[in-house]
């Protein structure tokens, strides 16, 4: 049985791999080129490489931590939700997005990737926070979503992979030793800009410290979703152990030593964070740390009371932001439940937010 993801293993693995089946180390360039293209699925793809060392290298090395179960189409084929089956039997959703170029911008494809299965944080209006913590990802497990977007995506004509966002099920600085191996190596292997990556955090402050460490500079995107203390220990449970303060100095220090602006994320909430004091706090948090805004209007989910505001409400939340810097994000993939927040593993037994804020207990869907 293999015993290491191939897509982690590091150089110096190969090499010593090869060097038991008496092959020059010249050949782990060759393989770990292999492993970023999108068209190459498996060991027998490799075919720049001899039959005994591709059989060899199967018996020592997963290919990849995880399979594609389901692809769902959203946005005429632009937007790619994938159910990933890992090794143990538990799911994780990814999330692919094309966006085509125009005059004033370059095309991209970003990859969604999920940290954790489920989440432990229990924000009520996402969708994941409802499934609670199974486990988290393994570095191997995160990169190979990467991996398997750029092969679905290369499938349907699109891609290559240019951006990256942490933003998928869980949260990555409560994973944060697999979350910095698996930015080393899309970095240092896949050759995506650490420019080019977004790790959303609802507020683990001493992660963010860890984080800042690494050197990696990755924009930091921190998902505020309220500018009180009262409402967002509501919102974002984590408030009550690292408050905005504290959060807020953090991501202030992480700007500093990274040269990278911050970004807030604010899902709007119709008649919970909507209001024109909410907005106005949160231009003033912005404009403190110079920080970025992207306001997501909320999508629908299962069983929740929530959901965006009315658009003149929304409108008004807007003008009051006039000073700060701020983008009203795309929901992209809201035809297959791969919007933000919407994300849960297709094959998980559901359960309803009631209006009093408790779940009710899991229902299983009907089989056809």
């Amino acid at each position: 049985m293999p015993t290491r993801a191939l897509s982690t293993a590091g150089e110096s693995a190969v090499v010593d791999a090869l060097g038991r089946n008496r092959e020059p180390a010249w050949r782990a360039r060759q393989i770990q080129a292999a492993v970023w293209q999108p068209f190459v699925d498996g060991f027998e793809g490799m075919r720049q490489l001899p039959a005994a060392l591709r059989t060899a290298l199967a018996a020592e090395f997963e290919f990849s931590t995880l399979t594609v179960d389901t692809e769902m189409p959203a946005d005429s084929g632009l937007t790619l939700k994938l159910l990933c089956r890992l090794a143990d039997g538990q799911t994780i959703e990814t999330v692919a997005m094309e966006t085509p170029g125009r005059d004033d911008s370059r095309r991209r494809s970003t990859v969604c990737v999920s940290s954790q299965v489920g989440c432990a944080v229990g924000c009520p209006f996402c969708a994941t926070g409802h499934m609670g913590l199974r486990r988290n990802c393994s570095p191997a497990e995160i990169v190979d979503q990467v991996r398997a977007a750029g092969t679905a995506l290369h499938r349907r004509g699109l891609g290559p992979v240019t951006h990256i966002v942490y933003m998928g099920m869980g949260e990555p600085l409560a994973n944060v030793a697999a979350t910095l191996e698996s930015l080393t190596v899309l970095t240092r292997d896949a050759g995506i800009s650490a420019r080019r990556i977004t790790v959303s955090t609802s507020g683990v402050a001493p992660a963010i410290a860890q984080l800042a460490a690494a050197d990696l500079p990755v924009t930091l995107a921190v998902s505020l979703h309220a500018a009180t203390d009262a409402l967002r220990d509501r919102l974002v449970p984590i408030n009550r152990t690292y408050p905005l303060g504290v959060v807020l100095d953090a991501a202030s220090r992480y700007a500093e030593r990274s040269g990278r602006r911050i970004s807030f994320e604010w899902c709007l909430i119709g008649g919970v964070n909507d209001s024109i004091e909410q907005a106005e706090g949160l231009r003033d948090l912005a404009r403190r740390t110079q920080a970025h805004i992207n306001v997501i209007p909320m999508n629908r989910i299962d069983g929740s009371p929530w959901g965006p505001p009315e658009p003149e409400v929304a409108r008004r939340f807007l003008a009051a932001l006039q000073g700060a810097r701020v983008t009203v994000r795309d929901t992209r993939g809201g035809d297959a439940d791969a919007a933000c927040g919407q994300l849960r593993a297709d094959l998980e037994a559901r359960r309803i937010l009631r209006p009093d804020g408790t779940l009710s207990p899991p229902r299983v869907p009907a089989r056809a």
